[in-house]
């Protein structure tokens, strides 16, 4: 009788969270399956600004970024240039968040520019600058995460439903359960001769079991973006407090040299202590308010199961190296928190995880529309009785 009524709420909390939270849930799974190939799609269908066929030498790293000072003009300042070891351009980057009176509920509001702007190294020509938000995986992105709405209010929002498709998940695998060990085989095959009816009901019921581990996985990564308190309960887990521990003391020094950019001091400084081990350098440009230059790399020599990026942080009036975190020293909660993107997309072990995702993401916007079909229909068969 308990084991009954258990089951009992578990199908009556599986409905009714499934009903209130079905679009939301299909919404951002169905974005999920395209994130899940956005770099490689995208840098497919824009061959011709992201690749470039080596000439000569990498011109400095100034020049450059003057040239795309140019391409987007005084009123804008770009932070970031991304480096890869490979035959891809270089990527400057920058974004200005809009005045509060100027932001309303839509997630465009937010930004007064975002814009990325593709160099060829080797001849300083501007190959393209792009409205990142605007640009159409973003756009998938911005859908996934917050629903094209204001982080304060879409965030939240997507969170929440995430957090209730979990206990769905939970409640699914427990009305999934056979009663008897005899049904066991039914419950992991679909009858495809049967009615649609039945089919459907088979297809709900067998995917969501095979996809569970995918999508709890899923899950439990993606609402590290929407909630503080669950990323740091992760850290925590993982014996963590969640602290990056970095000091960026900036010396004192001679008033003549505190407006002076070295950003090709860095570059070059970094490459030397790098010595070939790596292959992407995000580093950061030193503006008027934020002395320092903040590089990420993204190294080539870690052997650990963690996307592997070490941090470095250098006076940007010197060119002095003031901290660092390389990898290998990283705590086991700064390395999940690195590698969760790549966590919840599958491409941290390369492309069969990253299929795993995918169809994990599919089968996921399936369950809304197959369960709502089952509900239909009993619906249905009730008026008609």
């Amino acid at each position: 009788m308990a084991k009954r009524r258990f089951r009992k709420v578990a199908g009556w909390l599986h409905l009714w969270i499934g009903l209130s939270t079905g679009l939301i849930v299909f919404i951002v799974s169905i974005t999920g399956c395209i994130f899940v190939w956005d770099e490689e799609i995208y840098d497919m269908v824009h061959s011709d600004i992201v690749y470039v066929q080596k000439t000569g030498p990498a011109r400095p790293v100034s020049e450059l970024l003057s040239n795309a000072q140019k391409a987007v003009g005084t009123g804008k300042e770009l932070s970031n240039v991304k480096i890869a070891a490979d035959n891809r351009t270089y990527v400057f980057s920058g974004y200005k968040i809009n005045d509060r009176k100027k932001i309303n509920l839509s997630y465009f509001s937010q930004f007064e520019y975002m814009d990325k702007v593709y160099i060829n190294q080797y001849t300083g020509q501007v190959l393209g600058v792009v409205d990142v938000r605007y640009e159409f995986f973003n756009v998938v992105e911005q859908l996934h995460r917050q629903l094209l709405l204001v982080k304060p209010v879409g965030s939240p929002l997507v969170g929440t439903c995430v957090l209730l498709y979990l206990l769905m998940l939970i409640t699914g695998f427990i009305l999934w359960l056979p009663k008897k060990y005899n049904q066991l085989k039914k419950r992991l095959s679909i009858k495809w001769t049967g009615k649609w009816k039945r089919v459907n009901y088979d297809l709900h019921n067998t995917l969501g079991f095979y996809m569970l581990p995918v999508a709890i996985i899923i899950a439990v990564t993606g609402l590290v973006w929407s909630f503080k308190w669950w990323e740091t309960g992760i850290y925590r887990i993982l014996g963590d407090k969640g602290k990056s521990g970095f000091s960026r003391p900036l010396p004192q020094i001679t008033a003549s040299d505190t407006t002076l950019n070295k950003i090709d001091l860095i570059h070059f400084r970094l490459l030397k202590k790098l010595d070939g081990d790596w292959q992407e350098i995000g580093l950061g440009i030193p503006g008027e308010k934020d002395k320092v230059s903040m590089s990420f790399v993204k190294i080539a020599s870690n052997r650990d199961a963690w996307r592997g990026i070490s941090y470095y942080f250098y006076d940007g009036r010197t060119g002095d190296l003031i901290d660092a975190m390389p990898h290998e020293k990283k705590t086991l909660g700064m390395k999940w928190r690195n590698s969760n993107l790549e966590l919840h997309t599958g491409r941290l072990y390369g492309g069969t995880t990253q299929i795993l995702a995918f169809l994990g993401s599919l089968i996921s916007a399936s369950l809304p529309l197959s369960g709502f079909l089952i509900w239909w229909g009993k619906r249905n068969k009730k008026r008609k009785v």
